[in-house]
């Protein structure tokens, strides 16, 4: 796959000085419309972004990492909070792997390539956070992706019709989601196929917890998937045969690691095994393509939910492993 094209400050070489920082950083406060009230915000925004500004460089210098890396809007976060906040899975392995039936439901040869995006069966690409909140809602987002595509490509119809995400953060408590503070897809689902789920307009999304409207998600002429409608499939873990058949039929949810810098910068190309980090998966995405670039690496096509400027417009490319983790 090619590598894309970023312009950038130059300030991302292995030195920086302060006044190259400062530039750099009221560019970056231009291109992405950043406000910061306070003095104390102004300058711990810049610290972190000369900080970032490092990572970058030294990822760059690395020779580690084989994709394009750069400046995006999370440049000015610190990587604590970054990480805190980007976590949105309440540690969904143990418990699936101990009361969940895994399906592998390998049948015809798949193609060599799915690109569900390039199909029209995607909605925009979403983002967890807005200007005033932040919320950990990656599980609610994924999930939506999931249901609306397959609607659609079960269904025939012309466009993607949005979920609602709002209804999953604030009504599905009892299913064993938290809200703004986490939650997993398998529970999601379970939501959704006992009650429902309307479309985003019907229920827009706040980036906040909130009181479960059941006024909406309960009227049937405003549901576009009703209860008991759709059946989910968990997909073994390890299996790539059995992801590719069924990404092959739609879009599939999948947890990974989104903490390491090489994911949080990325800009474009394809995401190695060995710069996605080892620790524990931390936030939901939505895989919607494979294939193999030109230069013969497998890959994964997935969405995100970090908005429009993260990656190749909230999409990326990570390799394919085969069997590996």
């Amino acid at each position: 796959m090619a590598q894309g094209v970023v312009v950038e400050p130059n300030t991302t070489n292995q030195t920086q000085q302060p006044g190259e920082i400062e530039q750099a950083f009221q560019e970056f406060i231009r291109e992405y419309g950043k406000r910061y009230t306070t003095s104390k915000q102004y300058h711990m925004a810049k610290d972190a972004f000369a900080e970032n500004l490092r990572t970058i460089a030294s990822l760059r210098a690395s020779g580690d990492v084989t994709h394009e890396v750069g400046l995006n809007e999370y440049a000015d976060v610190p990587r604590d909070v970054f990480n805190k906040a980007v976590r949105c899975v309440r540690d969904p392995e143990p418990r699936r792997l101990a009361n969940s039936t895994f399906t592998r439901r390998v049948t015809a040869t798949p193609p060599p390539s799915v690109d569900w995006e390039a199909a029209g069966a995607l909605a925009p690409v979403r983002k967890q956070r807005t200007l005033l909140n932040k919320c950990g809602s990656c599980y609610a987002m994924a999930t939506a992706v999931v249901l609306e595509s397959r609607f659609k490509l079960a269904t025939g119809i012309n466009k993607v019709v949005p979920f609602s995400v709002q209804q999953i953060v604030d009504c599905s408590q009892n299913f064993g989601n938290d809200g703004c503070d986490g939650g997993e897809v398998e529970d999601s689902i379970s939501y959704t196929d006992a009650n429902g789920i309307v479309k985003a307009s019907s229920y827009p999304y706040k980036a906040k917890a909130g009181t479960c409207k059941t006024s909406i998600t309960s009227n049937p002429t405003k549901q576009c998937v009703r209860p008991n409608q759709f059946l989910s499939t968990l997909v073994p873990p390890k299996d790539e045969a059995a992801m590719i058949s069924e990404v092959a039929k739609g879009p599939v949810a999948v947890v990974l690691y989104a903490g390491a810098p090489a994911f949080k910068f990325y800009k474009s190309g394809i995401i190695t095994g060995k710069t996605c980090g080892v620790s524990s998966g931390n936030h939901f995405v939505t895989i919607v393509g494979y294939g193999t670039s030109p230069a013969g690496t497998p890959y994964w096509k997935i969405m995100n939910s970090w908005g429009k400027s993260w990656g190749l417009k909230g999409f990326a490319y990570i390799e394919r492993t085969g069997n590996q983790p």
